[in-house]
């Protein structure tokens, strides 16, 4: 604890300075986040019926609408085909980033 000649132990204040911004940030994004979140209302999912979305996303990738056939929803897979590149990007790039960082920390790096 303290010596008598220090007087009482106050809890002190966090002073306020430019390294406290990121944290204040992530608060206020979060804070807007569930705002956000919590006043969504979501409708009744409308689905693709009976046909096959992954059949669909893979005549998407590599085949063509007539091979697709009646069973596949080769129209409608064209937002998963996009967000399956995107992902596939930046996993690439983490997979980059986490390369070059490992050859970093083992000195392969002049």
């Amino acid at each position: 604890m303290s010596d008598a000649g220090d007087g009482p132990s106050w809890p002190r204040l966090v002073e306020i300075d430019r390294t406290l911004l990121p944290g204040l940030a992530a608060v206020g994004i979060f804070a807007v986040m569930a705002a956000v979140f919590l006043r969504a209302e979501f409708s009744a999912v409308a689905g693709f019926g009976d046909a096959s979305t992954v059949t669909g996303i893979g005549y998407a990738l590599i085949g063509t609408a007539e091979s697709a056939g009646q069973q596949a929803v080769y129209e409608d897979t064209g937002q998963f085909l996009v967000a399956f590149i995107l992902i596939a990007v930046l996993l690439d790039a983490a997979l980059d980033g986490a390369l070059m960082l490992a050859r970093r920390d083992e000195g392969g790096e002049d």
